[in-house]
Formats: C-alpha cells, structure tokens, sequence
C-alpha cells in the first residue's frame, strides 16, 4: 500500500510540473540501437509504460546528448556513469545495469590485477567508460584507440600490454577476430563494475521524474525483471 501511493504522488506532481517530457539517448551496439530496437530501449519503454509517461525519446551521439541535458534541453538521459556525468548538480536513478570492466590479456601473461596494470601500456577504445579506479591512477598508462579490433592487432603485436575493455562489446570484437583462441579475459572476475543509471535534471520535475524511474525500476527488480549483483557485476534484463 505504501508503495502504491508513492508511486501515485509520484504520478500526480509529475502530472502537474511536467508540460512535454523529453529524454536522451544514444547509439550502443545491442543496447540502444534505435527508439525501438536495443535492450535497453525496451527496458525504458517498460519503465514508461509502469509510470504511464508519454515521453518523446531522442537519440543522438553521446557528446550531443549530454551537451543537450547541459542546456536543459532534456529532462533526462540514459545510460549514464558516474564518471561521465555532464554537470555537477544532477538527479541520478537507482542502477539498471551493471558494466563489467574486464582485463584482456596474450595468454600466459602474468598480468592479472589492476595493480599489475601499473607502468603498462593498456589499450583502451576513445569514448568509452572504464572507472575512476583506472583512469585517475597515473601510473596506469592508457593509450587510446578508435575501437577494439585495433586493440586486439596491437597487443597480438606486442605494441601494448593489455586490453581493458567490456563484457559485450569488447568480448564480441575478441570473438569475432582470428585471435580468439589466443588472448586470455575472465568474466568472473572484473577490474571493475560500474552503476549504470538514468540521469534527470536538478528541478522539481526532474526530481519528480527520477522518482517515479525508481519506483518503476525497483518494482521490475522485485519481479526479477532486472537482476543486478555488484559484487560479481553480474546483470540481466529479462525483456
């Protein structure tokens, strides 16, 4: 009962501080793929269709995005990192996914850890999120590439250390080239595991927003719609 009338407050201010509702995104292989297609895409329409918002779903590269929601041009974007976030005054939504941030290695490599990273040279893609835990150690030196097949010649070369990478896109690029068979990566034991969530505007009606995600995104976790483990990064949308 509780949870009914919060979700229904939820509703009506939302209702009446809400005009035309936009939100943001952009393209990810699988994930966001169209305002249709993606899996993530069918997690926000669900998450529409519980707080019975009709919003209109923009999709454009990232930096326009996030540069839109700057200039309060959207109400709200996903998916979004806490490194990544565009302003320092935001309301962000309880997690959704979990991103995996996974080592890659030659096999027989005696790098295994992030403390073994240091004073390495690790391959990593431009645009891509990999945690504070890497990026703001400086003895981790990063060299970045326009993708990961680049990636993945150049450590086979010899030109970098390591590979730093996800747990979807990077191991479908491994998968996919001819040294599948030669390049060493554990799933179960990820560098790091980073929150994934929505990000809403500083307002009345952004935090009334965010609310009412929350609500709906907590009510699919409870019906094991969404699955997330931090501890093993572990995270499923069964739509």
């Amino acid at each position: 009962m509780r949870y009914l009338f919060a979700l229904f407050l939820a509703l009506v201010l939302y209702s009446t501080t809400a005009v035309s509702t936009t939100i943001g995104s952009y393209y990810i292989p699988k994930l966001v793929v169209d305002k249709q297609q993606g899996l993530f895409i069918k997690m926000h329409n669900q998450v529409l269709q519980r707080i019975s918002l009709d919003a209109n779903l923009i999709i454009q590269p990232t930096k326009r995005t996030q540069r839109d929601f700057k200039q309060y041009k959207l109400e709200a974007y996903f998916p979004e990192l806490l490194e990544n976030l565009p302003k320092a005054s935001v309301i962000i939504s309880e997690p959704f996914y979990l991103k995996k941030i996974v080592l890659f290695t030659k096999l027989g490599s005696d790098i295994k850890t992030i403390n073994d990273l240091e004073g390495k040279l690790v391959g990593a893609v431009t645009g891509y999120s990999y945690g504070e835990n890497i990026t703001q150690n400086p003895a981790i030196h990063l060299d970045y590439t326009k993708n990961d097949d680049v990636n993945i010649e150049r450590l086979m070369r010899g030109y970098i250390d390591a590979i730093i990478g996800d747990s979807k896109s990077t191991v479908a690029a491994i998968e996919g080239s001819k040294f599948a068979q030669m390049i060493h990566y554990d799933l179960t034991a990820p560098l790091d595991v980073l929150e994934v969530f929505y990000v809403c505007q500083d307002s009345l009606s952004g935090k009334t927003l965010c609310t009412a995600i929350n609500d709906a995104l907590t009510q699919m976790k409870t019906e094991g719609i969404i699955e997330l483990d931090l501890a093993s990064g572990y995270a499923n949308i069964a739509l």
